[in-house]
C-alpha cells in the first residue's frame, strides 16, 4: 500500500513540473516573438465623456527584435482605432521629435500574426523617429484642446 501512494505522489510531482516546464506560448502555439511583443507593448486610450473614442495599440520593436530593429532609429508597431475614422486629430511624437516615416502593415504581413494585443478594427502601421540620447523613449499623442495622453518605454 505504502509503495502504491509513493509511486502516484511521485507521478503526480512529475507532471506538475512537466507541466511547468513549458512556456506559455508553447501551450498556445505562439512564436517566442509573441512573447516578445507582449513584454514590449502598451493600449493607450482616449476617454472622452465617459466613452472610448480613441485605441491605440503600440509595440516597442526595438525592444522586441533588436537584431532587426537595430537601425539607429526608434521603431514602433502602432495600431490605431478611432471610433469616428478620423484618425487626423491626432498628432504623434517621440521626445518631442517628429516621425520619419510611417509604413501601413497588411493584414497578410508576417509581422501582423504576432501582434500582441491585436484589435482586428484597428489600422497598423510602424512608425519611425531618429534616435534619442534619452534613456526613455515617451509617444505623445496630442488631440483637441492640446489634450496629452503619453506612454513610454526604456529605451534599448
Amino acid at each position: 500500500m505504502y509503495n502504491i501512494k509513493s509511486n502516484i505522489l511521485i507521478l503526480t510531482l512529475s507532471i506538475i513540473l512537466l507541466g511547468c516546464s513549458q512556456s506559455a506560448t508553447s501551450v498556445f502555439n505562439k512564436d517566442s516573438i509573441y512573447a516578445q511583443n507582449i513584454q514590449y507593448s502598451k493600449v493607450i486610450k482616449v476617454i472622452n465623456k465617459d466613452s472610448i473614442t480613441a485605441i491605440f495599440n503600440i509595440t516597442y520593436l526595438n525592444s522586441v527584435d533588436s537584431r532587426k530593429w537595430g537601425n539607429n532609429r526608434q521603431n514602433f508597431l502602432i495600431g490605431t482605432y478611432t471610433t469616428d475614422d478620423n484618425t487626423s486629430q491626432y498628432s504623434l511624437d517621440m521626445n518631442g521629435l517628429k516621425q520619419l516615416s510611417s509604413k501601413e502593415i497588411s493584414k497578410d504581413d508576417e509581422i501582423y500574426k504576432n501582434i500582441a494585443f491585436r484589435n482586428h478594427w484597428a489600422k497598423y502601421n510602424i512608425i519611425t523617429f531618429n534616435d534619442t540620447n534619452e534613456k526613455m523613449v515617451t509617444l505623445t499623442y496630442t488631440y483637441s484642446d492640446n489634450q496629452n495622453i503619453t506612454t513610454s518605454f526604456i529605451k534599448e
